[in-house]
Order: structure tokens, then C-alpha cells, then sequence
């Protein structure tokens, strides 16, 4: 009898154990245990954090106007998008150091839900009165979780717009108390304003941008017919971009017609470019246009979006600066194996982008003139290691700040310098390629040597003329540009002709000993091809 029991109690623990996997897999129970684990491992690490000396900031904000934010949290979070129709503002009080209490209004910030899915980390956009001193020189700012900041990259991408002398919005971190609640760190970011545009040595004027509503709403009514199984492809998100309103961002009109005037001038070069009807150098300041691509790219960042980027318009220069944001670096990717390629070329190889194209990008990369000064650039800072020397010359404030996350998030990837070397060393890999391209000999008549050359590698080349043996060089009368060539599909094969002057170095017997001189846009070192003899 006892036997019996013991083999049906081994048979249900097997059981037990059988369908608790079963459980586990369907439900995946372990990732959700993991995930709690390692969440409550944040909030006590968090909690001791509370106890240590710290930059602190304090919102005060009576029970009826923190239930207002809380009802727009509440309907963002069932319709998937805060839109702005939800956005509405509360009265609160801040206290920074020294009790300094300033008037403010605050509403919930950001479209999608890592700004608000959290059960207490939520993003702020805030707001100083006018009869209220300002909070580090800003009287318009967000308070944002640094998981929503990509944690320390988007302060060293502030670092380094600063240190080029470009736009920056500043990124800075404090402490988060609302009421009685510690919310632990929190990254305070400035929002475009006349007073950070006087933080930035401009003249006050207009700021514009592509507007983002029309392009929640079809998010949100693609999302919604998806969910019945039916795939949208008729006025779909991919081309938006060429759809939506260019609106002012900031714009002071009283007591300024002119600002009105450079507005205008600001929205007709910015509709131009997207029309096609304008060049990237004949809309944008193409040196801070080329650095701040660059820098993003250097940065490992996963796009370089058309909503996020701002642009101020230099009644100077009549020209549109971008300001730069949001840079996007996921860690928790395999980002040795799997990485952006924007910063290389438009192509983007997505089922469900109709063209294969981000057409903001595409529409900057057609001015050859830009595509040149950006590589050049992006082969300047990856050379040098430019954030390492960043972090070296901020090294006690990197210190701190990542101290302060690392305790605020110990089991999150706050930072990686590995990131940023394999990063840098994938940019030179493909600015130094090691095949280059393919040239056959196809005929040499009459003093005319005919080749057929394909670009074998992503970037453009450009082609500078022939090298002879004995020293001799055949320039071309025009430098000629060759496309980089899409990944996955066979390369482009194109003729050209040389003027040899009947030389007999351009005879099919000799061509092996001769050598085709190119450049790799954005290098000045002009590297050398073999001919193959065989006609292709």
C-alpha cells in the first residue's frame, strides 16, 4: 500500500512538473518572473539610493490636479498613444535647492507608452510661469525617466553638440520627489524656448518642425485594423512623411513682424526640400547638418528621424539648422550582429516599407555635395576616438551620473564602451572596405578604351581616371560618380569610355599592368583597381 502511494505521488510530481513547463512556455512564466525579479531588485537599489546626498527636485501638486494627469495616463494608456488632444496641463509648485518654490504647470509628456506604461516613472513636460525665477536658466523643460533618454547616451550626445557648438537641449540629472513619493533618477531635458535659444547664442527666431499628428492618427487606425487581420497598404504610414504640415515649434510673433517674415521663409525652404525643388545645401547649414548625422552615427543611433528633428532658421544665413534629440540606442539589442544603416544610405530592407526607403534621409543624400562633406566628417571623429576623448575631458561628471543610474537601474545597461568601439570600428570597416570594385576590359578602338566597372561595396565611388605603369596619369575631364551598390542584390554593371590618346598601355595585352584610380566619397586617399583583361 505504501508503495502504491509513493509510485502515485512520484507519477503527480511528474506530472506537476511536466505541465509546469507546459505553463511556463505558453504563458512564458519564467520571463515574467524574471522580469518581476529583476524590477524589484531596481526599486530596492532605488530605495537605498534615497538615502545618499543628492541633486533633488520636488513637485508639489494638490490630489485634483495629479488626478487630472492620471485620467489622461489612464485613456493614453487604452488607446496606446497620448495624442494631443489629451494633453492638458496641471497647476503645481517646484522646489529646488535652497526651497527656492517656483509656479509651474505640468502635463504628461510623449506619445508612446515607455513615457507612461510605468507604475510610478512617468515623463513630464513643465512649464515655469512667467512671475517664477527659472530652473537652470529654463523656463521649459521635461522630466523624463532615463530609460526614455536611452539612460547616460543622450547626455553624451548633448556633451558633444555643445562641444561643436551646435544646438543643444542640455541634459541634465536630479533626483524626482512628487509630493511624498521618491521616483528615484530622473533626466531633466530642456524644450525649445527663447530662453534656451538665448542659452544657445541665438537670435530669436523661428523653430519648425513636421508635424506628428497626422502620423499618430494613422498609426493608431493601422493598429486598429491590423488587430482584425487585415494587412493596411492604402494610405499606409511609410510615406507620411510627405503628407504631414510643417508647423512652427516656437515662434514669437508680438512686437516682431519679422519673425512672421522668417517664419515663412523658414517653412517655404523647408517644403522645397521635401518637394524635391531645393538642395540639401540650398535649405540647411550642411556643417551642422554633416556633424550631427555624424555624431548620431558615431553614437550607434538607431535612426535618424525626421519627427524628432527641429530646425532654426538663421535670419543671418537664411539658412535651416537642425536641432537634434532623441538619440536611440538600444543595448539590450545584439548590436554586434544587428545594427542601423541609415548613416550609409536610405535603403531600408523592411517587409512592410512599401519603397525600401527612409525618404528623409534620401531626399538629404541626393546632393552628392552634402553626401561628401557628411563621410568626410563621420571619417574625421571615427578616427579619433571622439567620445572617448569626450568622456575624458567630462570624466568627473560621467563619473557621477553614471554612478547615479548604475544604482537607479542595476540591472539595466546604462552604458557600454564596447558599444561605442564596435560602433567606431564598423564605421571605418566600411569607409576602408577591402574590395573595392570590379574592372573588366571590354574593347580599345581608335584610341578609345572602353571598361566596365561595378561598385562592389555599399558607399558611392568616385571614379579619378587610369594610372600607367610608367607613371603616367590619364585623368577623366569630369570626376564620375558610381552609386554604392544595394546589399542583397547582384551589382550594377556600368560601361566607360577613356580617351588613351592611342596608347599602347590601353591595348587588352598590357591593361593587367594598369590601374584605375578612384576615391571613396568622404576620403581624400585615391586608392587603385586592377584591369582584368577578360571581357565581362
Amino acid at each position: 500500500m505504501i508503495k502504491s502511494k509513493k509510485k502515485i505521488l512520484i507519477i503527480l510530481f511528474i506530472l506537476l512538473i511536466f505541465f509546469s513547463g507546459l505553463w511556463t512556455e505558453r504563458f512564458q512564466i519564467d520571463n515574467k518572473i524574471e522580469f518581476a525579479l529583476k524590477n524589484s531588485y531596481d526599486k530596492i537599489s532605488r530605495l537605498i539610493y534615497t538615502f545618499l546626498p543628492r541633486k533633488e527636485i520636488s513637485i508639489l501638486i494638490k490630489s485634483k490636479e495629479y488626478q487630472r494627469i492620471v485620467e489622461i495616463r489612464n485613456k493614453s494608456i487604452k488607446q496606446k498613444k497620448l495624442t494631443k488632444d489629451l494633453e492638458r496641463w496641471s497647476k503645481a509648485k517646484l522646489v529646488s535647492e535652497n526651497e527656492t518654490i517656483r509656479n509651474i504647470q505640468i502635463r504628461l509628456k510623449g506619445v508612446f507608452a515607455d513615457h507612461w506604461s510605468d507604475n510610478k516613472q512617468w515623463s513630464f513636460k513643465v512649464k515655469i510661469k512667467n512671475d517664477s525665477k527659472p530652473y537652470n536658466d529654463l523656463k521649459r523643460f521635461a522630466l523624463q525617466s532615463p530609460r526614455t533618454t536611452s539612460y547616460l547616451y543622450e547626455w553624451l550626445f548633448m556633451k558633444a553638440l555643445e562641444k561643436e557648438n551646435l544646438f543643444s537641449l542640455g541634459v541634465d540629472f536630479v533626483d524626482l520627489k512628487i509630493n511624498d513619493n521618491n521616483i528615484g533618477a530622473y533626466a531633466v531635458i530642456g524644450q525649445l524656448s527663447d530662453e534656451l535659444l538665448k542659452k544657445n547664442n541665438k537670435q530669436i527666431a523661428p523653430i519648425i518642425g513636421f508635424d506628428s499628428e497626422l502620423w499618430i492618427k494613422e498609426q493608431m487606425r493601422s493598429a486598429e485594423i491590423n488587430s482584425k487581420g487585415v494587412v493596411k497598404k492604402e494610405n499606409g504610414t511609410e510615406d507620411v512623411y510627405f503628407r504631414v504640415k510643417i508647423n512652427p515649434i516656437q515662434f514669437t510673433e508680438e512686437g516682431n513682424k519679422m519673425n512672421l517674415t522668417y517664419l515663412k521663409e523658414a517653412i517655404s525652404l523647408l517644403e522645397s526640400f521635401r518637394q524635391g525643388n531645393k538642395t540639401t545645401t540650398e535649405v540647411f547649414n550642411t556643417d551642422h547638418l554633416a556633424k550631427i548625422m555624424a555624431l548620431r552615427a558615431l553614437l550607434g543611433s538607431s535612426q535618424f528621424d525626421w519627427l524628432d528633428t527641429k530646425f532654426y532658421y538663421n535670419p543671418e544665413t537664411k539658412l535651416l539648422e537642425p536641432i537634434s534629440k532623441e538619440i536611440h540606442v538600444d543595448l539590450d539589442a545584439n548590436y554586434k550582429v544587428y545594427y542601423p544603416t541609415w548613416w550609409i544610405d536610405s535603403y531600408k530592407p523592411r517587409d512592410d516599407y512599401e519603397k525600401n526607403k527612409d525618404f528623409f534621409v534620401h531626399n538629404i543624400y541626393q546632393d552628392k555635395n552634402f553626401y561628401e562633406k557628411y563621410f568626410k566628417q563621420l571619417n574625421n571623429f571615427s578616427k579619433k576616438n571622439y567620445f572617448e576623448n569626450l568622456i575624458k575631458e567630462n570624466k568627473k561628471e560621467f563619473d557621477h551620473y553614471l554612478k547615479m543610474l548604475k544604482m537607479n537601474f542595476p540591472t539595466k545597461k546604462v552604458f557600454s564602451k564596447n558599444h561605442l568601439d564596435i560602433t567606431r570600428i564598423r564605421i571605418q570597416d566600411f569607409l576602408n572596405p577591402v574590395q573595392d570594385l570590379n574592372a573588366y576590359f571590354s574593347e580599345y578602338e581608335n584610341g578609345l578604351l572602353k571598361l566596365n566597372i561595378s561598385n562592389l561595396q555599399r558607399l558611392p565611388i568616385i571614379l579619378k581616371g587610369i594610372k600607367f605603369e610608367d607613371g603616367r596619369y590619364l585623368k577623366l575631364k569630369n570626376d564620375y560618380y558610381l552609386d554604392g551598390r544595394k546589399p542583397f542584390v547582384p551589382v550594377k554593371m556600368e560601361d566607360f569610355e577613356f580617351n588613351c590618346n592611342f596608347l599602347s598601355n590601353c591595348k587588352k595585352d598590357k591593361i593587367e599592368k594598369q590601374k584605375i584610380v578612384f576615391k571613396i566619397i568622404g576620403q581624400d586617399e585615391e586608392k587603385l583597381a586592377t584591369i582584368s583583361p577578360y571581357y565581362k
